[in-house]
């Protein structure tokens, strides 16, 4: 999977988020840079490689990706490639203007293979308080809320009309302020609107790359009596590549900040397979597989991976098996249709 922070800016102000203003300086950083946004002719670069692997574009970043005003050309790009897209959004750029619908049309057209909706919460209040737009609310909570859900069911409404197998998926992050309501916002998306897969995250303080404070995880061990030393290797540097607006290349996804990208080469400068099968990559890997893994930088440090968040048997490779069976069966029970939905076995690896 190659993790791309699409895009900086965002139109909504979540308390959570690592990238908000007060949390880091991160997005000061790229506009400074220059760098708010991809370029299109390096994520073009990165398609035509990422196609001839099945390998996955995940769209993330500092930001709402479909803030980025070629997003959708780029998706369609990508596809027409066969690379594998993973749209992460917080879904307000997909209605219910009519302008917006069309947007989350030509993605869901384009096969887009998973669009997960970043929703963190189950009911109008909670998500009021946790996704605000940037600045404030300007309606209430409830017409906010309505506004959101009615985009993700737009989504698979679309999918149906358009026979799509186009996963779509929820994430809700394991947060204090979600305490004793979180089985009931798993609950009402599987159910009540019927998306394919909820994934419930771990709260991340991605450690000094930003001040957010520890004790807002919903998991109160997370960060306790956290060990000196970890032998069991870090699952990420086998299996992702994140790649920033100016085309940096970070060790892993807990680097948000970006600064073990004086280690690889830019994006721009040398081909993915080429870092990925590079001399840093390689010797991370092998630090990791003697067991050396947390004598390494920033290995040494990272909370998440000493709290076992990174493992081998949990993650997005689960997801796209649970969320792949139920595509398959709401398209054969709603519409007869057999499709060809993805699995991860069939990725042909380049490690």
């Amino acid at each position: 999977m190659v993790v791309i922070s699409i895009i900086y800016p965002c139109n909504f102000g979540c308390p959570m988020c690592p990238y908000t203003d007060g949390n880091s300086e991160i997005r000061k950083f790229y506009r400074e840079k220059g760098g708010d946004l991809f370029p299109e002719k390096l994520w073009q670069n990165m398609a035509d490689e990422c196609g001839q692997y099945d390998s996955w574009m995940r769209c993330t970043g500092g930001g709402e990706p479909m803030l980025h005003p070629r997003m959708v050309e780029m998706i369609e790009y990508a596809k027409s490639k066969k690379a594998r897209v993973w749209l992460n959004t917080n879904g307000s750029m997909f209605g219910p203007e009519p302008k917006f619908r069309a947007k989350l049309e030509r993605v869901i057209e384009a096969n887009v293979d998973l669009i997960e909706f970043s929703m963190d919460a189950g009911d109008a209040e909670l998500y009021s308080r946790l996704r605000p737009p940037r600045g404030g609310l300007t309606k209430s909570p409830e017409e906010w809320w309505e506004r959101q859900v009615n985009n993700v069911k737009a989504a698979i409404a679309l999918r149906k009309k358009l026979r799509s197998s186009t996963r779509i998926v929820v994430s809700i992050i394991r947060q204090e302020a979600i305490e004793n309501k979180l089985q009931e916002g798993v609950d009402f998306w599987l159910n009540d609107i019927g998306v394919d897969e909820v994934i419930t995250r771990k709260f991340l303080t991605w450690d000094d790359n930003t001040v957010i404070a520890q004790g807002k995880a919903l998991d109160k061990h997370l960060y306790a009596d956290m060990p000196t030393s970890k032998q069991e290797p870090c699952v990420w540097p086998f299996e992702r590549l994140n790649v920033d607006t100016l085309g940096r290349i970070a060790l892993c996804g807990q680097d948000i900040s970006f600064r073990t990208s004086e280690l690889f080469p830019n994006a721009n400068d040398a081909s993915l397979k080429e870092i990925w099968q590079g001399e840093m990559f390689t010797w991370y890997r092998k630090m990791h597989l003697e067991g050396k893994g947390a004598e390494c930088f920033p290995c040494r440090g990272c909370s998440a991976w000493f709290a076992g968040i990174r493992d081998w048997e949990h993650g997005w490779l689960k997801v796209l098996k649970t969320s792949g069976e139920h595509v398959k069966k709401i398209l054969a029970e709603d519409l007869g249709a057999e499709v060809d939905v993805y699995t991860p076995e069939a990725a042909k690896s380049i490690v």
